[in-house]
């Protein structure tokens, strides 16, 4: 699958996992494997963590930690496509001013917050006994001179691409600007939110708490190729 126009990434399974290459990315742009591991760390909650046997090696693209203006080459042992694209964000992140915020809105019906983490505790522990798992949604929050209409349409085909779970993704005001008329519409919020159904293979017991790195880093590729 190969995505992308100024940058393009292109994934290839492979026997045990992923080969991901980053192409057109700028040379001497500083990376290290602690900027790769702080953001793979992020996909952990409870009841769930990472393949223990995963490993990344670094083929072409870096020396001495800095890119060297070759195609960046990662065989990936034993990871999948959404944490091969959090390489990605890792190193895109480099390029940006501004880092779009991401945070889960639902967890199985029930409003994210503080009022309510005891409630989503004991829903997330249930799912946990019962080996089951959680619809969920999240909000992105994108820089204000995003160009939503180039934005919209790299951001969607990444994102259906390499999670499967994704069921809507709606853009601005969403479905509430069916509304509205074009008079009193003002400015639209530079947001988007996408729901999720539960984790197919029913080992997350909620997407939204361990895949907003992986959708932050699908926006941010998204934002340097619109």
């Amino acid at each position: 699958m190969i995505f992308g126009k100024k940058i393009k990434i292109n994934f290839e399974n492979t026997d045990n996992g992923i080969k991901l290459s980053i192409i057109n990315f700028p040379k001497n742009i500083s990376i290290t494997a602690l900027d790769f591991g702080k953001d793979l760390a992020k996909r952990t909650m409870e009841g769930y963590s990472p393949n223990p046997e995963e490993e990344i090696d670094v083929i072409s693209g870096i020396i001495d930690e800095k890119t060297n203006g070759e195609d960046i080459v990662f065989i990936y042992t034993h990871g999948d496509l959404p944490s091969a694209m959090i390489l990605v964000g890792a190193l895109c992140k480099k390029l940006l001013l501004e880092i779009p915020t991401v945070n889960p809105l639902e967890i199985g019906g029930i409003f994210h917050g503080e009022k309510n983490e005891a409630y989503i505790r004991v829903a997330i522990q249930k799912m946990i006994i019962t080996n089951d798992t959680l619809g969920s949604s999240l909000e992105i929050n994108l820089p204000q001179n995003t160009d939503m209409n180039k934005f919209k349409s790299i951001f969607s085909e990444v994102a259906f691409s390499l999670v499967p779970e994704v069921q809507s993704i709606q853009f601005g005001l969403g479905t509430a600007i069916s509304k509205k008329a074009n008079s009193n519409l003002n400015i639209q919020p530079k947001r988007v939110e996408i729901s999720l159904a539960p984790h197919i293979e029913s080992k997350i017991p909620a997407l939204a708490l361990v895949y907003d790195i992986v959708f932050q880093s699908i926006t941010i590729f998204s934002l340097l190729n619109s």
